[in-house]
């Protein structure tokens, strides 16, 4: 009985200790190329509220030549056809060729800081003109 009792509870460790291991994402570094986990030529989404309360979608497409593109769609209501598109295009570069941050420069001469990046393929974060961030790739 005793013996068949120790069985059990080795098993029952062994089964909460692989559940425990299972994670959404890894945490450990990322050891790819940064840049190349940026323009992974799909973009990056993320949603949030406005400063008006307006829910909006914001994608952002990074490419390895410098160029980028950004569309933010807010939405007045959940009528079909009551919100508002816009699309941007922008340079961008790594702040003095570090990873860490990036300097975004818009046509009208508008520009942002993309500062405390984490890079990964699950996710792009940090503080993206002072507000904290994090997209998704899509």
């Amino acid at each position: 009985m005793k013996k068949k009792s120790i069985l059990s509870l080795i098993l029952l460790l062994t089964v909460l200790c692989g559940f425990n291991s299972c994670q959404d994402k890894p945490f450990d570094p990322i050891d790819d190329d940064p840049e190349y986990l940026l323009c992974n030529a799909t973009g990056w989404y993320d949603e949030y509220i406005d400063s008006n309360g307006y829910p909006c979608t914001q994608h952002i497409t990074f490419y390895s030549n410098g160029d980028g593109k950004e569309t933010i769609v807010r939405y007045f209501s959940d009528f079909p056809g009551d919100f508002e598109e816009l699309h941007n295009s922008f340079y961008w570069e790594w702040d003095d060729d570090y990873y860490g941050s990036i300097y975004m420069e818009y046509p009208n001469g508008d520009y942002l800081f993309f500062d405390q990046l984490v890079i990964s393929p699950y996710e792009l974060s940090g503080l993206l003109d002072g507000e904290k961030v994090v997209f998704e790739p899509f």
